[in-house]
Formats: C-alpha cells, structure tokens, sequence
C-alpha cells in the first residue's frame, strides 16, 4: 500500500500540471477576451482546488474536506462540459441546469455522512463524473466534424478516454490500489487537454495567416492589374497622341522639301531623319509599356517578338524553346511571363554582355514554367551583395511580386564563372478564386 507522502506528492505533480494548464487558459482569456477561455480557466481553477481539498484530506484525514473534494470533482466536470459548450457555440443556460449543479453537494453529503456502503455511494458519483466528461468529449467530437482541426481531436479523445478512466474509483483507486499511477494519468490527461489548447491555438493562427496571405495576394493582384492598367493608358496615349503629332510633322516637313531648295532641302531631310528616329523611339517605348502583340495575338508570340529583338539588337547567341500553343492562363498572368522575361533579358544585357542566352518555356500538367539561362560570368547568390540587390532593385523586386500575385514564384541560381539562371514558375490554375 502507497504510503501518504507518495500520494501526496503525486497530487503535488498534478496540481503544478494543472496550474501550468490554469496559467495558459488566463493568459489566452485576458489576452483575447474569449468567453471558453474564461470558463475554462474557471473549470481548471476549481480543478485545481479540488486537488487542494484531497492533499489537504490526505494529510489531515478530516471528512469535510474529503466532501469539498466530492463537491468541487463534479462542478470542475460541468465547468469543463459548459467550456467545451461555449467553445462550439452551443451554449444556453437553461434553469435546469441548476438540478446537475446541485448534484455534487447533495449527493456528496448523502455518500460520506450517511451511507455506509462504499459501493453504493461512489457509483452515483462516478457516473456523474464520467458522463459529464464524455459529454464533453462528445461536444469536441462533434466540432471536430466541422472544423476538422487537431486540437478538437485531441480535446475529444482525452476526454473520452478520462470518462473510462473515471471509472476505475470505485475498485482501485479508492481502495489505494492504483495509487500514484491514478494521479499520473490524471496528470496526462491534463497535458493533453493543455497541448489540445495549444493546437487549437495553433490552428487558428495559421487560419488567419492563411486568410492575410490571400488578402495580400489580391491586393497585390490589384496592384499589378493598376500597374498594367495605366502602362496600357500611357502606352495607348503616346500610341494615338503623340506618334500622330510625329506622322503629321513628317508630312508637313516632306511637302516642305518639295518646296525648298537643295541646300535648305538637305537640312529637311536630316529633320526627316530625326523624325523618324523620334518615332522608333517612341514605338519602342510603348512597346516596352504595353507591348500590342501581348493582346492582339497572345503571350506565345509576344515571347517571340520579344526574343528575337533582343538577338537582333545584342547580337547574341540566342536560342528560343516553347511548344506551339499555351494553355490557358490565370488572369494576368500573360504580363507576368512577358514582363519576367524582359527584365530577364535586360539583366543579361547589364550583366552578361554578349553571352550565348537560352530561354525556354515548359508546360507541365499545373504548371508553366520559363527558364532564362545566359553563360555569363555568374556570381554568388549567398553574398551580401546580390541580397541587397534583391532588396533595392525595382526590377527583381517587381518580378517576385507580380509572381507572388498570380500564386507563382521565382527563383534566381548562379555560381561564379557559370552563369545566371531565372526561373519562373505560374499554376495553371490558381489555388485562390479572388479576382
């Protein structure tokens, strides 16, 4: 048989355990003012006392405080049943509630001052326990279908398995039989509904991270489509504004050649040229901001287009991979692809010079891919340097978001004296339905 201090200090175990559960549940309750943390921070509180009430019983043998310990084990489970109820939004007060809260007390008496038989005295009691912890197993169960979380399964199972384990009292524990091992499952269990809480936690925030992600994502969705809006403005402006200013210079200083001498016609002629340049310019310029081809014909030959002006201005070596169609794209997409690539072929230009360029473009079952691979002299991508690049420099910056928007990534690899790599890659379809 355990002698009284081993038991007492298993119950002293259990009390800190519980205290540490007691500590969480105030924190979270002051911290987020939620209704099933307050009552559970009651529900462990009285637990707690409960616990007080049997070491106390344990060191002085007085049969009143063997009651208290009765009374408070019983409202400690219906504290622990209404927080799981207020949890799933099932809770109601309902006057006979008053009938379950009255039990203990009533019951408690009637058991340890007037019954002599143990059995019969304990049972009622027991029962009571067990089925309010069931319930409260039950409560969490049922939650657990909706939310499908890992912290209501682990509250539903702890507190289905302690509802069978309330029922060993009556023929070991009481009889001191499955003393310390009853206090250190107890005391398990009480973990457990402590890690549940925990996961529960856990769960939620991530929820809301998941939730703020997709509220990012659409801001900067919005953000790109703007961007792009107001390129095309601009683009469209300069399109019909002011290369038609440039066309009709043009005519009027050719009919002025006609009209001039030679030496004066010389001097027109070279404004003619200047005007022709001005409009190339101009051409390239909206092409950059909105390029004509990206909505005329479509991503795949504005790729091409894009290629092959490079080539012809850089004289690089420039070899082009793409199947004959795309697929469908997610909404704005297309000017993540095609702007990606161009500040592709401009960090080629800054940094590779003349080295031979590879660009290729992969579909796979959910995925479209570009790859922009120079032979370029490289450099380390771990440096302090290239990290502050990255950091300050709008292009890259720009790229990774616009990827980010449409629920892609970028990923840029070099090595020293091998050349620089980009990769991007685009889901077929978006794992978000915001438009």
């Amino acid at each position: 048989m355990p002698t009284p201090l081993v038991e007492l200090e298993a119950a002293l175990l259990q009390a800190t355990i519980t205290l540490m559960v007691l500590a969480l549940c105030v924190g979270l309750w002051v911290r987020t003012g939620r209704a099933w943390f307050g009552w559970c921070a009651v529900a462990w509180g009285a637990y707690l006392a409960r616990l007080a009430a049997i070491m106390l019983f344990i060191a002085t043998t007085r049969p009143v405080l063997l009651y208290w310990h009765q009374v408070i084990t019983g409202w400690s489970a219906l504290a622990l049943l209404w927080t799981a109820a207020v949890f799933a939004r099932q809770a109601r007060w309902k006057p006979r509630y008053l009938v379950l809260i009255a039990f203990p007390p009533i019951w408690s008496y009637i058991a340890i001052y007037r019954l002599q038989n143990f059995l019969l005295a304990a049972a009622p009691a027991v029962a009571f326990l067990s089925v309010a912890t069931a319930v409260t197993g039950v409560v969490f169960w049922r939650h657990r279908r909706r939310s499908n979380t890992g912290g209501t399964t682990v509250l539903a199972v702890t507190f289905l398995l302690w509802a069978i384990h309330h029922l060993d009292y009556p023929l070991l524990r009481a009889r001191g039989v499955w003393t310390p091992w009853g206090y250190y499952l107890d005391s398990l269990f009480t973990l457990c509904v402590g890690a549940g809480i925990l996961l529960l936690i856990n769960s939620e925030l991530t929820e809301r991270l998941r939730a703020r992600t997709e509220e990012l994502e659409l801001l900067s969705r919005k953000m790109v489509r703007q961007h792009e809006g107001e390129r095309r403005r601009l683009s469209l402006a300069l399109h019909d504004e002011t290369a038609q200013v440039f066309a009709a210079l043009k005519l009027r200083l050719g009919s002025i050649a006609e009209l001039v001498d030679t030496p004066v016609r010389s001097q027109v002629d070279r404004s003619l040229l200047l005007v022709d340049d001005g409009m190339a310019r101009l051409r390239s310029l909206t092409d950059d901001l909105r390029p004509s081809l990206l909505d005329d014909l479509g991503l795949l030959p504005a790729l091409r287009s894009l290629v092959a002006n490079f080539a012809a201005q850089h004289g690089s070596s420039v070899q082009f991979n793409a199947p004959d169609s795309l697929p469908a794209l997610p909404l704005d997409a297309d000017v993540v692809f095609y702007r990606a690539l161009q500040e592709g072929l401009a960090n080629v230009t800054r940094h590779a010079g003349d080295a031979a360029v590879t660009i290729g473009v992969a579909v796979s079952e959910d995925t479209l891919q570009l790859i922009v691979r120079d032979e370029g002299p490289g450099f380390d991508t771990d440096s302090p340097a290239y990290q502050a690049a990255v950091a300050t420099r709008m292009g890259l910056a720009g790229m990774q978001e616009r990827a980010a928007a449409v629920g892609g990534d970028v990923r840029i690899t070099s090595t020293p004296g091998q050349g620089v790599s980009l990769r991007l890659r685009v889901p077929l379809v978006h794992r978000s339905t915001n438009r």
